[in-house]
């Protein structure tokens, strides 16, 4: 696990310190039904676990880290 500082569009300019996998293993189907396997390390697997999130329904500022974990961008 490591800690970044997240953003996203859902929220302009605000940075929120979340907690995060640094490796991941992404399963899933492509446009032709084929299986396919990602393992995925450091930037982009936080890319993937953001998403991920929002396909659930999760906000960055659900998985703050504590109520210190918010600042703005300059």
């Amino acid at each position: 696990m490591f800690e970044v500082w997240d953003d996203c569009m859902s929220f302009p300019g605000l940075l929120v310190k979340v907690e995060r996998h640094f490796s991941i293993t992404l399963d899933f189907m492509d446009l032709n039904w084929k299986k396919n396997t990602w393992q995925l390390k450091g930037d982009m697997a936080e890319l993937i676990q953001h998403e991920y999130d929002h396909l659930d329904g999760i906000l960055a500022i659900q998985r703050a880290i504590d109520n210190k974990s918010f600042r703005w961008r300059k």
